[in-house]
């Protein structure tokens, strides 16, 4: 089975811009440290700094599932409560073709 990409978008609250950046970062290091994480990248919105947007490459979605359940990102989840605009969107995705 291919590996899975996630895409997360997140949109700071206006003037919570860095704070969103910085604990996003602070969590970026264990995250590319678990078992089944092939690659964690992020990203800022050229169009909207307000918006990062977090590409990760995953073994398998069990080991994205088990991520989410880790210490770090349950960290990360309860401080972006008052930093973020809306509720992070993730999406999964099936690799289907790629050089």
């Amino acid at each position: 089975m291919p590996d899975v990409v996630v895409i997360a978008t997140a949109k700071a609250k206006p003037g919570k811009e860095s704070e969103l950046e910085r604990v996003l970062r602070e969590a970026a290091k264990p995250t590319r440290q678990q078992p089944g994480c092939v690659r964690f990248s992020l990203y800022r919105s050229a169009d909207d700094p307000g918006v990062i947007v977090g590409v990760e490459r995953w073994k398998t979605k069990a080991d994205h599932d088990r991520h989410l359940q880790g210490p770090h990102f349950q960290k990360l989840a309860a401080a972006m409560g008052n930093i973020v605009a809306d509720p992070p969107r993730i999406v999964w995705h099936e690799i289907i073709d790629e050089a």
